[in-house]
């Protein structure tokens, strides 16, 4: 019997930059002993695929790599089959919008008079300390 999980989860970004949404895989993928991001992917999981802008190719039991497709409204979707796999599609949501965010605050903090001072990754989140 096949236990397969396809997930498509929508994350809360919109209409991303993709400069920093493909430098937010590439920590996620060094995370995951993966030295590659790359653009225009398919996705497989059992029965299942969908053509992804970016994406982390690994082996999972499953499937052939973690997702990213955004629609024709902007919306940011993670694509995974993530039974077996490293990162459930909620943990690697998460951690794609933990470090998306993180790396914008670090882009745009000089445009509002701050100098980034820290970044330290924490159990739950990152942790980046400003100063003016």
């Amino acid at each position: 019997m096949v236990m397969s999980h396809w997930t498509v989860a929508k994350v809360q970004i919109k209409n991303p930059n993709m400069d920093l949404l493909k430098k937010a895989l590439q920590i996620i993928a060094k995370e995951l002993n993966v030295n590659k991001v790359v653009e225009n992917y398919v996705v497989h999981g059992y029965r299942h695929s969908q053509q992804c802008q970016l994406a982390i190719p690994i082996r999972l039991k499953y499937g052939n790599g973690y997702g990213v497709h955004i629609d024709k409204h902007g919306n940011v979707n993670v694509v995974v089959d993530d039974h077996g796999a490293p990162l459930s599609s909620q943990q690697f949501a998460n951690k794609l919008v933990q470090y998306y965010t993180a790396l914008a605050i670090m882009q745009l903090a000089p445009q509002l008079g701050f100098q980034v001072s820290q970044v330290n990754e924490l159990e739950k989140g990152i942790m980046i300390d400003l100063v003016r």
